[in-house]
């Protein structure tokens, strides 16, 4: 077992070594800079603000940014040049350990964005005072905003990381108040189909949604690319490991997706 742990400790540094990031870290430390506090309310009053200039627009996905600095950049400098992304959802794991440091290498890379943003929670997220830290430096785990006429819906689902199970309750009736919206798109960083979903949680999820007639259901998670389109859709994006994102066109009453690979 001590051999492991040390494995395991040596192994975590020298990934920060390779990514040029190399830092003083505290598993403890969770004093979330001024600066970085809030942003989820901040970016959704910059959304809300926003004006499609045609009858459809666009959003981009990235999920599963971990350690991939390199390519979270090239992800960023692709989605900032093209002006039809109006804004970005983060589907969780912005973090390995969710140490302090590693969200202030993702917010400080991430301010290279030209375009709001808005995150979910990824179990790597929860790790050590990871709740904490997300907790000061984004604001809730669920919440919701209409844009267009559309409901977005961000939901935590983490399971094992977090201790406790999803409160599916708050689901339900967030999706319930959605008769302002003629489409819904709801994000959750575990798929239906994971690894900490029971089988009576997964049911759970699915009837939700479909009974509320939810448009689609956005993770990571895997790290794998997974469309299906359905009464209700189900869509995972691939690890910024790959270099890629999801592109979501929306119009009045549908969509497309498509996988943009760099």
């Amino acid at each position: 077992m001590k051999f492991v742990k040390l494995a395991l400790s040596i192994g975590f540094i020298l990934t920060f070594v390779r990514c040029d990031n190399v830092f003083d870290y505290s598993v403890y430390g969770a004093e979330v800079r001024n600066e970085d506090k809030n942003s989820t309310a901040r970016n959704i009053t910059l959304i809300k603000n926003l004006q499609p200039t045609s009858n459809s627009f666009k959003f981009a996905f990235i999920t599963d940014i971990h350690y991939y600095y390199t390519n979270f950049r090239k992800v960023i400098d692709d989605i900032n040049k093209n002006e039809d992304i109006l804004f970005v959802i983060i589907g969780g794991d912005m973090t390995e350990q969710a140490v302090l440091k590693e969200y202030e290498i993702f917010y400080d890379i991430i301010d290279n964005l030209k375009k709001p943003y808005l995150t979910v929670i990824g179990n790597h997220d929860y790790k050590s005072n990871g709740a904490q830290i997300y907790n000061a430096m984004f604001g809730s785990f669920n919440y919701s905003f209409y844009f267009d006429n559309k409901k977005f819906v961000f939901f935590d689902n983490i399971v094992w990381e977090s201790k406790k199970n999803p409160d599916f309750t708050w689901l339900s009736k967030e999706l319930e108040n959605s008769n302002a919206a003629n489409q819904v798109f709801v994000f959750a960083h575990i798929p239906p189909n994971g690894d900490q979903f029971t089988e009576e949680m997964r049911e759970t999820y699915t009837s939700i949604l479909e009974n509320q007639k939810v448009t689609l259901s956005t993770h990571g998670h895997t790290h794998n690319y997974y469309f299906k389109q359905n009464t209700v859709s189900y869509l995972t994006g691939p690890s910024v490991k790959e270099a890629a994102y999801c592109l979501v066109e929306v119009s009045e009453n549908s969509f497309n997706v498509s996988l943009v690979e760099l």
